[in-house]
């Protein structure tokens, strides 16, 4: 993992892996590490422990082939208003609840996702 960026209120955090990515989500969610990033299953757990823990608690997913956004069919929120693509279920539900409900953004090389503000 690179070291940490505070910008804009969020903390910013290139990984490696999507090992990396699942050891980040243990840490901030205080759950076991697992492949949420992979794992549907293993994702579905972090939302319902989000949903849980959330003081007004909001989930949405859909799957939507798009010309705007071609190659990242998951549409993911945590949030009402914002969203993000990705190329997998697991990932697009891992990258949006660090980001919405953490304020944590993460890049990793070759895991592709958009996120919408």
């Amino acid at each position: 993992m690179e070291p940490k960026i505070i910008r804009h209120g969020k903390e910013r955090i290139q990984l490696n892996s999507l090992a990396d990515l699942d050891q980040i989500l243990s840490e901030k969610f205080n759950l076991p590490v697992r492949p949420y990033s992979t794992d549907t299953r293993a994702a579905l757990e972090l939302v319902v422990h989000a949903l849980e823990k959330t003081a007004f608690p909001h989930f949405h997913i859909s799957y939507s082939e798009s010309n705007a956004f071609p190659g990242l069919p998951y549409v993911v929120g945590f949030d009402k208003e914002k969203r993000t693509h990705a190329k997998t279920a697991p990932l697009a539900i891992c990258h949006d609840a660090l980001h919405r409900l953490r304020g944590v953004v993460v890049t990793i090389p070759g895991c592709y996702y958009w996120d919408i503000e």
